[in-house]
């Protein structure tokens, strides 16, 4: 199998042929998750994710903690391999900000963004969160979804999959990693893996053409965002 990061550089085409796989959970017509008396709404997520635009690629982040003057985001290592001072991130009403890098690491496919809030309004600001990150590990056989707006930010997508494992070594990332099975498109490197209760899992880092991805497990994310 081939596995490719899903940044994307603006003007490349690419046509993904995906077959969904079936959710245990069902929706109603407002697309919200149904899970025994509790109803989720999947959408509710979308204030924490990120487009990230570096030079002539652009890739997805996720909001780990933020203030009234700045956001600390992650995303992949590879996204912010092109980040320059004309880069920027856009949020989900639309509002963009510069920033600058914190840290990369040099093992895994992990990096940090500071964005610059100072830009937004009070009232853009205070539609933003952070990404709740879960305390236990996710189970082989779960569900989970994301949600892609790297590309188009007004029309955002969600994509559906299942936990084929939660961790295993995949010798392309050389480091265990979230397995699943999910469509997919270019761009949404770094974005969100939520289970569905909304909590932040992982991080899509790569996927193939026969619908696998791998994500950085919100274990790691911690281990790094502590440290550093």
């Amino acid at each position: 199998m081939e596995w490719k990061k899903k940044s994307c550089q603006i003007f490349a085409v690419l046509i993904i042929t995906c077959v969904m796989t079936a959710l245990a959970a069902t929706y109603d017509e407002h697309n919200e998750v149904i899970s025994g008396t509790e109803t989720f709404d999947p959408w509710s997520v979308q204030t924490e994710c990120v487009r990230i635009q570096a030079e002539g690629h652009y890739g997805s982040g996720s909001i780990l903690k933020i203030s009234d003057q700045e956001a600390v985001i992650v995303t992949n290592r590879h996204v912010l391999l092109y980040w320059s001072e004309d880069s920027y991130v856009t949020f989900f009403h639309g509002a963009s900000c510069g920033g600058e890098i914190l840290w990369m690491s040099e093992k895994e496919d992990v990096g940090f963004l500071k964005a610059d809030l100072r830009t937004l309004t009070e009232e853009e600001k205070l539609e933003l969160q952070a990404v709740e990150l879960v305390d236990e590990e996710p189970q082989k056989g779960d569900y989970f979804f994301m949600i892609d707006m790297a590309s188009d930010v007004w029309k955002k997508e969600i994509y559906e999959g299942q936990i084929l494992e939660p961790l295993m070594y995949l010798e392309e990332f050389g480091t265990e990693m979230l397995y699943g099975e999910s469509c997919f498109e270019p761009g949404m490197s770094g974005c969100g893996v939520y289970d569905m209760q909304g909590r932040y899992i992982g991080m899509l880092t790569g996927g193939t053409q026969q619908n696998e991805i791998a994500a950085v497990p919100a274990e790691s994310i911690k281990k790094y965002f502590i440290t550093e």
